[in-house]
């Protein structure tokens, strides 16, 4: 026969007769411990062991399962108790579990002994595969084997079912108590009404004699409730053993029981006085919200109910879904100074922990911008709208009441000193002083005339006369000189257009031109009522005008009047200052912004001083 091994497409209906001996003489103890059941590792050796025993001239036996992780067969089972398990034996199962049916496998020539594989599948997943080692090699007692293993495999599934189901009522049975519990915890909206709430309801469905429920305060446990107990001291003498478990509990970060669990490496000192105490079973499971012990439920019962391992899992489930329930209420019902303080707290352990490196960062970054505005000094500037007028601005007026007759210039224009402006009609004046001129004349010739006759009291009177045409005739040629309107100095015109009115009347002393001169000029400021306490006169500036943006002017304050205006919803002061420097490119009447230097400031001052003053003034305004 080959080596190879061969499948078993059929599985065979009932057992063989192949097998050795009788089921009924097998070993008891194998039977009892079958159909006890225990864990599923002692399951498995028995049925391992029932099964070799009742197919008979089995040298090995092997039962292997899927590993937890990666889907590999490991050892579950062997029989006899001290066999290693042969590599082929192994390469055999594993071939078996990668095809899904049973395999056999003649003696091979030259040494090695039959052998047969079989898989055990539910709902369709592999969970075990059964691996034998034969004696004997005939067709007959291997198909006997095959036989035996296929309809001793119901056990296998009917454990494996079993297992689930257990698994799955326990979990259904977990979750059920958690939820009825943080049901009874939100039900509540403080936080010592939830905690008594809890411990009564858990008290009940554990069952427990009684149960306590403590946080953290201060470094140690403090009670928060105590089942079926409205009001309880902390003085008491239970109330402090109760504590004294549950730090017990929390320092060593576990779940300890009283009496310990056999091989529990855990120190039940206070545990155990509490159980003297009240005579009793203890149980301390403490709570843990993320990565912190935040508090401890603390269970107790009478001597004749211990904590099953199996209640202690739930109850230790059950705990760790409370947990977080019951450290929110816990944070959200203390007082509010609490919280910024713990918040505070936090952050700086944050902080100066070894993580959050991008936290610690931002927080650097923002101590070292505090910093920054905190000691840096900056020039403090006044800003105010600024417009530029001339040092000096000269009037020129009608000597007399006439006419225009000429205008050769008009605002904006430049003129020097001693231009023509404009003119006066002059014909009139001329006239006059041709008459007094021939009056003149008149009485020079009477003049001599008198003279000559030797009379002199006509002398005196004809010089009188001659004198008086001579005052006339001055008058008239110093308003005829008037009537040219010149230019004072160089300068600027600023107002006045009399191109459009030649031959229009004027009247004596009306202001026809005004002129500044090009070469002094006087900034005027309208400075904020928020901003004039920091402007003293001597303060340096400087003045940006619209048409120029891109130079700046240095100019010094003069004066401040005390006379405020109110334009554009604001009341402003009229400050003066003068130019320090001229420009042939400045002309009177430009506007601009300029910043008057009031000392060096803090930065942040400067940045929230306006801000920091609208305050103050609300304040004032509203309190008392």
């Amino acid at each position: 026969m080959s080596d190879e091994p061969v499948p078993l497409e059929r599985p065979a209906t009932a057992p063989g007769a192949g097998a050795s001996g009788d089921v009924a003489v097998l070993d008891t103890a194998i039977w009892r411990q079958l159909g006890e059941g225990g864990n599923a590792a002692q399951f498995r050796r028995a049925w391992l062991s029932l099964q070799c025993q009742m197919i008979g001239d089995v040298t090995a036996g092997l039962l292997l399962v899927p590993a937890a992780a990666g889907g590999a067969l490991e050892p579950a089972a062997v029989w006899p108790d001290k066999y290693r398990p042969d590599p082929a034996l192994v390469a055999l199962a594993e071939r078996a579990a990668a095809d899904g049916r049973g395999m056999a496998q003649e003696a091979r020539v030259g040494g090695g002994s039959a052998a047969l594989a079989y898989p055990v599948s539910l709902d369709g997943a592999l969970i075990a595969v059964v691996a034998l080692d034969l004696g004997r090699s005939e067709a007959r007692h291997m198909r006997s084997a095959m036989r035996q293993v296929q309809w001793g495999t119901a056990a296998l599934r009917d454990r494996e079912r079993a297992d689930r189901e257990f698994i799955t009522s326990r979990t259904g049975t977990r979750s059920k108590l958690a939820l009825d519990l943080l049901a009874t915890a939100l039900e509540q909206e403080r936080f010592k009404p939830a905690c008594m709430a809890v411990a009564t309801e858990l008290a009940v469905r554990a069952p427990a004699l009684r149960v306590s429920i403590g946080f953290v305060r201060r470094g140690s446990v403090r009670i928060a409730a105590i089942s079926h107990t409205a009001s309880f001291g902390q003085s008491m003498n239970l109330a402090r053993h109760v504590e004294n478990a549950m730090d017990e509990a929390m320092d060593q970060r576990s779940v300890v029981q009283y009496p310990p669990v056999p091989g529990q490496p855990l120190a039940t000192r206070a545990a155990e006085e509490l159980a003297l105490l009240q005579r009793g079973h203890v149980l301390t499971i403490p709570l843990l919200v993320r990565d912190r012990f935040v508090g401890a439920v603390s269970l107790e019962r009478p001597e004749d109910m211990p904590f099953e391992p199996e209640t202690v899992g739930l109850l230790d489930a059950v705990c760790a879904a409370l947990a977080p329930v019951l450290e929110d209420r816990r944070q959200s019902d203390r007082w509010i100074g609490f919280k910024v303080a713990d918040a505070l707290w936090r952050e700086a352990k944050t902080f100066l922990g070894p993580s959050h490196t991008g936290r610690k960062l931002a927080a650097l970054g923002a101590i070292a911008v505090i910093a920054f505005f905190a000691l840096y000094e900056q020039e403090y500037r006044v800003n105010a709208q600024s417009r530029i007028e001339g040092s000096v601005r000269r009037a020129v007026v009608a000597s007399y009441d006439g006419f225009i007759k000429q205008a050769d210039v008009r605002a904006g224009s430049t003129v020097r000193a001693g231009d023509l402006i404009a003119a006066l009609e002059d014909r009139d004046l001329t006239l006059e002083r041709l008459k007094w001129v021939t009056e003149r004349q008149q009485r020079l010739y009477e003049y001599d005339r008198a003279l000559a006759a030797r009379q002199p009291a006509v002398i005196n009177v004809v010089k009188s006369q001659i004198e008086q045409a001579d005052a006339q005739i001055g008058l008239i040629d110093e308003q005829i000189a008037r009537a040219q309107l010149r230019a004072p100095f160089d300068g600027l015109v600023v107002s006045g257009d009399l191109s459009q009115s030649v031959g229009a009347s004027v009247s004596r002393g009306q202001v026809l031109f005004e002129i500044a001169p090009l070469d002094a000029y006087r900034v005027i400021m309208n400075v904020d009522e928020r901003d004039l306490a920091d402007v003293q006169t001597g303060q340096a500036g400087q003045l940006v005008v619209s048409s120029l943006p891109d130079q700046a002017f240095a100019l010094n304050v003069e004066t401040i009047t005390p006379v405020a205006e109110a334009g554009g919803g604001r009341t402003v002061f009229r400050v003066e200052g003068r130019l320090t420097e001229n420009s042939p490119r400045l002309r009177p009447g430009m506007e601009g912004v300029a910043k008057i230097d009031a000392g060096e400031r803090l930065l942040i001052w400067i940045w929230t001083r306006s801000m920091t003053d609208w305050l103050r003034l609300k304040a004032w305004q509203w309190l008392p």
